[in-house]
């Protein structure tokens, strides 16, 4: 298997999320060596699901997606950290808060992502989608979802580049237009491709890290 692509069902308030719009537009377009799963917002389907999957499918790539609403431009996470931080109005699918625990009990304070970042960078800057490189994923799911994906890799020994992609709203699901940034599907989608395209490109030079780059 080459790859993983995991992004996330709707949440907070809003009527879809586009990481699974996403996930479930790059499966209808047939990719057989790509594994899709769109996963709950869900603290404990997480940490049960993520483990599974990287187990089954031992994939060269795994690419967590998921919404960050507010941010402007696709953002690819540079580092997942060991902790899960989130107040009871933010509770998940669940209804589960955390206070400041870790991920990973006895894990490594972070992990750096071992996706191709400047290559995905080069590749939307020359398409003309807007993208940088972030230096936090939260403390929400999706930065739990990336962590617990590079500690499955570290554990099984894979040599997995793994790595979350943060992507905007999308024009349908903006009710205040003056205060909320969005991105076209089109763009998103293409965006997610070059992400994909990199990790090819990547793997058949054998170039990447692996996910044991530690923190």
């Amino acid at each position: 298997m080459f790859a993983v692509v995991q992004g996330f069902g709707a949440f907070g308030g809003f009527t879809s999320n586009p990481s699974e719009l996403l996930v479930r537009s790059l499966a209808e377009r047939g990719h057989p060596d790509i594994r899709t799963e769109v996963l709950p917002v869900s603290l404990d389907r997480v940490a049960t699901e993520v483990p599974k999957l990287m187990e089954e499918c031992r994939p060269e790539a795994w690419l967590g997606v998921g919404l960050a609403a507010g941010r402007t431009a696709l953002a690819l996470e540079a580092v997942a950290v060991n902790l899960a931080d989130w107040p009871e109005s933010a509770a998940d699918a669940d209804g589960v808060s955390v206070a400041r625990v870790p991920v990973a009990s006895g894990g490594p304070a972070a992990y750096l992502t071992t996706l191709p970042a400047e290559a995905i960078l080069a590749a939307w800057r020359e398409d003309g989608i807007p993208g940088y490189l972030s230096q936090t994923a939260g403390s929400y799911l999706c930065n739990f979802s990336f962590y617990t994906a590079a500690e499955a890799a570290r554990r099984l020994g894979l040599s997995c580049m793994v790595g979350f992609l943060h992507v905007p709203l999308l024009p349908e699901l903006v009710t205040q237009p003056d205060k909320q940034p969005s991105m076209a599907m089109t763009l998103q989608s293409a965006g997610l491709d070059h992400v994909i395209e990199a990790c090819r490109a990547a793997s058949a030079r054998g170039i990447y890290l692996g996910s044991s780059d530690e923190a």
